[in-house]
């Protein structure tokens, strides 16, 4: 199955080179991108080669375009919009190249229902699950250290699956969807995951992540089976490496979402109260015959940073520093040569 073709049109040749050179440094592999910076050009490509989505500048649509065997046309709106045009889905120019692939993605999974999976050229993804029934022990901030030191030479994503994560509106990466958006696709039965995956994605120092969830209310009533499902839509649908969970205590399926990880990571404390709490967890998984999935967790307790900084500031100096130097020393064992 080869890529679908997306054309842009536009009179700015600065716009479509700048575009052009974001999209490829981003190495998305996704969409096969062609750039025109006139509508006779456009055209004749078009009747070599099917188009799958056009974005084209307002002022260079025309019934010719129109009239065309492109499959889906999307504008390009400057702030106005021909009234003859009005009803064609818009998107605004002057915002950030990763904003238009964002909503050029999004648009795509929602109108266009073909199975893409064969798109990926698919190895194996390793699952980390980051989890600990002790709170305030740092499962966050060593989850979002590792994967910006594993993401210097993998393709990471992380994703917060706790009921408060305390990072919405701290990561700092403009709205394009959260983490629910990708559940409630599902439930539709959308067909084109990749692309969904791909369009609310926001990056993070080389790591990729999806906005956690707004309200508790909301990861509460994601059923076991739609996690699942998620995991298994990341794993065959993209092509990331590494799977980061960080995963809260009211996740519903707990027990067989760490089953699916190749390793946990479970950051504790040495007093009394949170060794207490991880006795009950191991007692717990023995009760239930659980308890080889012991022999996946790794048990250690996460420094504290000295950083100063707050918010995105202090999320940004979790991969570099003595912190991330820290965090790659205590998973040096398991990761070995990944950091570089």
């Amino acid at each position: 199955l080869s890529r679908p073709v997306l054309c842009l049109c536009d009179w700015e040749t600065r716009f479509l080179n700048g575009f052009l050179e974001y999209y490829l440094s981003k190495s998305l592999d996704i969409l096969d991108v062609k750039v025109f910076s006139d509508v006779n050009s456009l055209l004749e490509f078009s009747k070599k080669k099917d188009v799958d989505v056009l974005l084209i500048g307002n002022e260079l649509m025309n019934e010719d375009v129109e009239n065309s065997m492109i499959r889906k046309i999307l504008i390009l709106s400057e702030g106005d919009i021909k009234k003859k045009y009005s009803t064609y889905p818009t998107i605004y120019k002057y915002q950030s190249s990763e904003k238009i692939i964002s909503e050029i993605l999004n648009y795509y999974a929602d109108n266009l229902k073909e199975d893409t999976s064969s798109l990926i050229k698919k190895k194996r993804m390793r699952i980390i699950g980051v989890y600990s029934p002790v709170r305030r022990c740092g499962k966050t901030t060593l989850s979002l250290s590792l994967g910006q030191l594993l993401s210097k030479n993998k393709k990471v994503l992380y994703i917060n699956m706790e009921e408060y994560s305390g990072l919405y509106g701290v990561l700092n990466s403009g709205y394009k969807g959260d983490l629910m958006d990708v559940i409630f696709y599902q439930r539709q039965g959308g067909g084109n995951m990749m692309f969904k995956l791909k369009g609310v994605t926001s990056n993070l120092n080389g790591l990729d992540f999806i906005s956690p969830a707004l309200f508790s209310e909301e990861i509460r009533n994601v059923e076991c089976a739609e996690w699942l499902e998620l995991i298994d839509n990341v794993d065959t649908q993209t092509d990331y490496d590494v799977l980061i969970l960080d995963i809260g205590d009211t996740v519903n399926g707990l027990i067989n979402i760490l089953e699916k990880c190749s390793i946990i990571y479970m950051p504790e404390r040495h007093d009394f109260f949170s060794q207490g709490k991880i006795m009950q967890f191991e007692e717990y998984l023995k009760s239930i015959s659980k308890d080889w999935l012991l022999d996946k967790v790794s048990k250690f307790e996460v420094p504290i940073s000295d950083e100063n900084d707050e918010g995105c500031d202090f999320i940004n100096h979790l991969g570099s520093g003595a912190f991330a130097l820290m965090v790659r020393n205590l998973c040096l064992e398991e990761y070995g040569g990944a950091f570089g």
